[in-house]
């Protein structure tokens, strides 16, 4: 099997992982996209040197937070540029793309099952930025505590710590979430 072959083999199956981790540290899906992209490219040219005794998926993801890292260092040396409408918002469209998936045989399952999905994703979004990649890693990803401290370039012990107090504090948010919206019962009236 020639080098070009057995990389796309290796490569295939992560993808969607790759994108969201992506999208995780850029929040943009253009900048995903242009990410994944980069990491691709930036592993092909690098694969001779892949230890195949490591995984493919916690070596990809280590590359892609490397050019993440190396992006947001570039662009804050750079002085900042006026941002101007791309083709897609400028003729009133909102430029999302949208996700089609077969829909259940349960509408009111299907609403409950999305709100639970967006209410978790915005609990996330409001931990800090350390905290996102290892619930993201670990709980989303699956990766071993060593393969995040590797992907990270952290010790296992700050991982294991950085995952507790990430889990404890969406913990926290969702409680706070759910709370706001139970509707307050007035006793004695």
């Amino acid at each position: 099997m020639d080098q070009a072959s057995e990389f796309q083999r290796l490569v295939l199956g992560h993808l969607d992982s790759l994108y969201s981790f992506g999208l995780l540290l850029t929040r943009d899906r253009a900048d995903a996209e242009d990410l994944l992209q980069d990491t691709l490219v930036r592993a092909f040219r690098s694969f001779s040197t892949f230890d195949r005794s490591y995984s493919c998926k916690v070596w990809l993801l280590q590359i892609m937070k490397h050019i993440q890292i190396d992006r947001y260092r570039r662009r804050r040396s750079r002085p900042v540029e006026e941002e101007f409408e791309d083709d897609r918002t400028a003729g009133g469209e909102s430029g999302r793309e949208i996700d089609l998936f077969p829909a259940p045989l349960d509408p009111e399952q299907l609403l409950l099952r999305r709100l639970v999905i967006e209410e978790v994703r915005g609990a996330i979004r409001r931990l800090p930025p350390a905290w996102q990649e290892v619930i993201q890693l670990r709980d989303i990803e699956e990766l071993t505590y060593a393969e995040i401290a590797r992907v990270l370039e952290k010790p296992i012990g700050t991982v294991m710590s950085r995952l507790y107090r990430a889990r404890n504090q969406l913990r926290t948010l969702l409680l706070e979430n759910t709370a706001e919206t139970t509707p307050k019962r007035r006793y004695g009236l």
